[in-house]
């Protein structure tokens, strides 16, 4: 089986439900419940399982370990859902093999009414080559993080542009810089009434689509000058291991004590974790701690990675 053909499997409605019932052997009302679908389309889809050849006596495809990974991720980290897609032969490539399943997932999810707070990064850029473009009404898209003066790929605003694009509908931005001068202009700058309207339009959203980047020399943040790679010595000395919408974590998901995270213009972290869902998109053996830290953090509802991550997570031997 290609690449390409395993990878259209890993969220396949039908092998998930085989696995589900076969293995797990969850009836088919915790089934509808577990993935919010009718108990009538649990039954017509074991049905169509046997017909096609899904199941014989066991589950036969390929994506099973793939299945049995999303499911140990759910359990360990009590998520609503997991999507795990192959690992690339070529690490180059991880970033659009999990943009492409964001921009399904997004596909799926955003609908007319909703409202999707995202942040940005390669990892969020990567999934608008793939997006599906089509018309929603009373939707909404709002960018988490500030801006950058010129309009590369690597401007944190440009991906929920760029969104809003695809689905025709408006977008709202933090009209202010990533990092400012100073703790006191930052907070000057929040009590604008636009960038109020942000922060508000925030905490009613109903999705939050984020990364998380690493604390080395090669993470996008410090690659591309977002914040000064001469920063890292005393983000790591203060216990940073990650940073999520350019604000430093430590491995419990605790904003570190640098004096960096009160100049970051991207709304706070305690008003992203209250968003319903919140879908946690990263892979790589790099960002293995920058996910769990990002775990610790908030709430997430779902995890997209890629099988060696997967596991990686779940070799961990912590909480």
């Amino acid at each position: 089986m290609s690449e390409q053909e395993w990878r259209s499997k890993s969220s396949n409605l039908k092998v998930k439900t085989a696995w589900l019932y076969h293995v797990e052997k969850m009836t088919q009302e915790q089934i509808a419940d577990h993935l919010q679908i009718s108990r009538v389309k649990v039954m017509r889809t074991l049905a169509e399982c046997v017909t096609e050849g899904i199941v014989v006596t066991t589950i036969n495809s390929a994506a099973s370990e793939q299945i049995a990974a999303e499911r140990a991720l759910e359990k360990r980290w009590n998520l609503s859902s997991a999507v795990v897609i192959p690992s690339p032969s070529n690490d180059k490539n991880l970033e659009k093999a999990i943009g492409h399943a964001i921009a399904r997932y997004l596909s799926m999810e955003m609908g007319d009414g909703k409202t999707l707070a995202i942040g940005g990064g390669a990892t969020l850029f990567s999934s608008l080559q793939f997006l599906e473009k089509r018309k929603l009404k009373d939707a909404s898209v709002i960018g988490l993080v500030g801006s950058l003066p010129h309009s590369g790929w690597i401007n944190p605003s440009i991906v929920a542009a760029r969104v809003a694009e695809a689905f025709d509908i408006d977008s709202y931005q933090i009209t202010a810089p990533v990092v400012v001068d100073s703790p006191k202009l930052a907070k000057a700058l929040w009590a604008q009434p636009p960038l109020m309207e942000v922060k508000q339009r925030t905490a009613n959203a109903d999705i939050a689509l984020l990364t998380v980047g690493e604390i080395t020399p090669d993470a996008t943040i410090f690659r591309h000058g977002i914040v000064g790679s001469d920063l890292i010595p005393s983000l790591v000395a203060k216990g940073a291991v990650a940073n999520v919408l350019c604000y430093f974590i430590d491995a419990q998901g605790n904003l570190v004590d640098h004096e960096l995270n009160s100049r970051i213009m991207a709304v706070d972290l305690a008003t992203v974790c209250k968003i319903p869902r919140i879908v946690l998109a990263a892979g790589g053996a790099a960002k293995v701690k920058a996910i769990l830290a990002a775990l610790h953090l908030m709430p997430t509802g779902v995890l997209v990675t890629d099988m060696l991550t997967a596991q990686a997570l779940l070799d961990h031997d912590g909480p």
